[in-house]
Order: structure tokens, then sequence, then C-alpha cells
């Protein structure tokens, strides 16, 4: 009964969430990011605005690349890094994202940007694992609130 009631609620209530995995490898410079939405508010949230270019494209993953392009940045001391989408995998009810940034040399700031469905949902939140070098942080983004700023030592 309490797995019913539950499952309701959420149906009247939906979740607006996603997880994103950010690890950086100081050894070869490279950003391993990992991607978790929605399917259906994905979708939605493309329709609002096609991403970093215009079309057309040649298949999905090009087309998912561009929005995630425009929805999550990384930045090194004010550049935005360039992502690589090295795969994706939808189940129908999500979709999972595998990409990969290469970094500069010397790092001072990184700044982190993710705006993944905030333009859809004013309660979304995106939270966040961050790794690099020394610093490991879980963050939560929201509508209000998509920036983080890191001085690396």
């Amino acid at each position: 009964m309490k797995i019913l009631f539950l499952t309701l609620a959420m149906l009247l209530h939906p979740i607006h969430v996603s997880v994103t995995g950010i690890e950086y490898n100081s050894g070869n410079r490279i950003y391993s990011i990992f991607v978790k939405v929605y399917s259906d508010d994905l979708e939605a949230d493309m329709k609002l605005g096609p991403g970093c270019a215009d079309g057309p494209f040649e298949n999905d993953d090009e087309r998912y690349g561009n929005y995630l392009c425009d929805r999550l940045m990384i930045l090194e001391d004010g550049e935005k890094l360039s992502f690589k989408l090295l795969g994706s995998d939808s189940d129908g009810l999500e979709h999972k994202f595998n990409l990969e940034a290469r970094g500069g040399k010397k790092v001072k700031i990184v700044t982190l940007v993710n705006r993944i469905m905030t333009r859809l949902h004013s309660d979304q939140t995106n939270m966040v694992m961050f790794s690099f070098d020394d610093i490991e942080d879980g963050l939560k983004f929201t509508a209000s609130d998509t920036l983080r700023i890191y001085d690396i030592k």
C-alpha cells in the first residue's frame, strides 16, 4: 500500500532532477563527464532552444551534444572548454551521456555552469559531483543558482 501511495504522489508531483559527475584527470588533463536526465524533460527542454548551434543535425548524438554544450559548461580561467560526446544511452525513461573535455596546462580558476532544464522547471535541481585533484565536492544547482567557481592552486 505504501508503494502505491508513493507512486501516486510522485505522479502528482514529478521530480525535476538531473545527475552529473565531473572528474578531472591531471595526468592527461581530461575531464570525464557523466550526465543522467529524464527523457521527457530532455526533449521538452530541447524544444525551447537548439543549444550552441542551429541544426540540422545528422543524428541524435549531435543534437544531444549541441544541447549539452549550451546547458553544461566548464570554463578554465574564463575560457569555455569544448565537449566531445563519447556515447549516449536511453531506456525510454532516462538518457545517459558520457562526455569528455580537454583542459589546459596551467589552471587557476575552474568555473562550472549547470543550466540543464532550468528554463523548463523553476524547481529543477541539478546534482553534481565534482572532482579536481584535491577538490571533491557535491553540488546542488537550481534554476536560480547555476554557477560555481573554484580556485585551483
